[in-house]
């Protein structure tokens, strides 16, 4: 026996049922992947298991880097940005 697959609602209600399930909360909260503690090696070499048969570290211990990138423009959004900011205001115009 195939198991079942779930019915999409296309009845001219469906935008109904999307806007009755919608929730603002996820608007605002993530869902974080659990993963193991970390461990701090300082002046030490890495043990030997974070690291594959290719010298590569291991995916469970590559981790986000802590980089804050606080710049505003890049060379392609200056010109756009710029004018964006210079005439948003009406007293600027």
């Amino acid at each position: 026996m195939a198991p079942q697959r779930k019915k999409k609602s296309s009845g001219p209600f469906s935008w109904y049922n999307k806007l009755a399930a919608f929730n603002v909360e996820n608007l605002f909260s993530r869902k974080r992947l659990l993963r193991p503690a970390r461990s701090v090696v300082v002046h030490q070499d890495l043990p030997p298991d974070y690291r594959n048969n290719k010298g590569k570290l291991n995916k469970e211990h590559v981790y986000p880097t802590n980089q804050v990138i606080t710049s505003k423009y890049t060379i392609i959004t200056f010109l756009p940005r710029n004018l964006l900011e210079q005439f948003r205001r009406i007293a600027n115009m």
